[in-house]
């Protein structure tokens, strides 16, 4: 079977891609991942490459509800049948290798920067004694870009060098849906492994993956915000009518306060009967 391998052509991206920002930015990336990803970018106040390359999951924003973002969840998703949302394919995929080629440009960069190496500028002097201000001007804003990228993607790279393990992201998960239960309903308890199960898998881009199969039957993807999962999707399932976990676990918890309560009145009962016959034996027999 052929591996496809992915070209990143950085032609698509102007030299001077770091200084851009506003409308400059949001012009280039309407010309490669389209007008409506282009609308996502701009609402969320990503105005430029180097804050893109830092927002990990740009789409994580539409998991919101949000009357705002209505409209734009429509047109760069599909709705399922239980009214989750679902990026369409195409638009994340344009998504990642807008992603991809701004990464590429900077390492580019990198190389040609250090394979000019510090003599670049004397050798310049010798050369054309007679250059003028505006190209050292030319020469200080992409030197200036450069150094404005490189500090992104050192941000950008170090934030991905902190790990999040399998443990930590169950543990954040399990401990969100107990925080949840215990303001939305007095007394539920929701227990992993009985009344939900915990998914993951390793995607990709090699980030965690995390579904949960829901007690009544049904799976839900959490979508990732920066470095953790939002659990929105799952809340949103539980209130649904066509879950049951819920009301199961209550009814649960209404019938074995109902077993305790008659345990608890057998036990006065038998106290009760039990104080009577201790009486009854501590009286003095033939008493006059």
């Amino acid at each position: 079977m052929t591996t496809f391998k992915r070209h990143i052509d950085t032609a698509l991206l102007p030299d001077d891609i770091f200084s851009y920002t506003d409308m400059q930015f949001y012009n280039i990336a309407k010309q490669i991942v389209g007008a409506s990803a282009m609308e996502l970018l701009e609402i969320q106040g990503i105005r430029c490459p180097e804050s893109f390359l830092l927002i990990p999951d740009v789409f994580a924003i539409l998991d919101i509800k949000c009357a705002d973002l209505n409209c734009l969840r429509e047109k760069l998703c599909l709705k399922s049948d239980d009214d989750t949302y679902v990026v369409k394919p195409g638009i994340k995929s344009i998504m990642n290798y807008f992603r991809e080629l701004i990464m590429k440009k900077y390492k580019n960069m990198k190389i040609s920067s250090k394979n000019k190496g510090s003599n670049s500028t004397m050798s310049l002097f010798t050369a054309a004694p007679h250059v003028t201000n505006e190209t050292f001007s030319t020469q200080e804003q992409q030197s200036t870009s450069l150094t404005i990228a490189r500090t992104s993607m050192l941000n950008y790279e170090s934030f991905y060098m902190i790990p999040i393990n399998e443990n930590s992201h169950r543990n954040f998960i399990i401990n969100s849906i107990n925080k949840w239960c215990e303001k939305h309903y007095s007394g539920l308890s929701l227990t992993e492994g009985v009344d939900y199960y915990l998914i993951f898998t390793i995607g990709d881009d090699r980030n965690f993956i995390a579904k949960i199969k829901c007690g009544c039957g049904s799976k839900i993807s959490l979508v990732r915000l920066r470095k953790k999962f939002q659990m929105s999707n799952f809340y949103k399932h539980l209130v649904s009518l066509t879950c049951t976990t819920v009301e199961n676990n209550r009814k649960g918890i209404t019938s074995n306060k109902r077993c305790e309560n008659e345990i608890d009145s057998m036990n006065s009962t038998t106290a009760k009967r039990y104080k009577c016959n201790i009486t009854c034996i501590s009286e003095p027999f033939g008493a006059v």
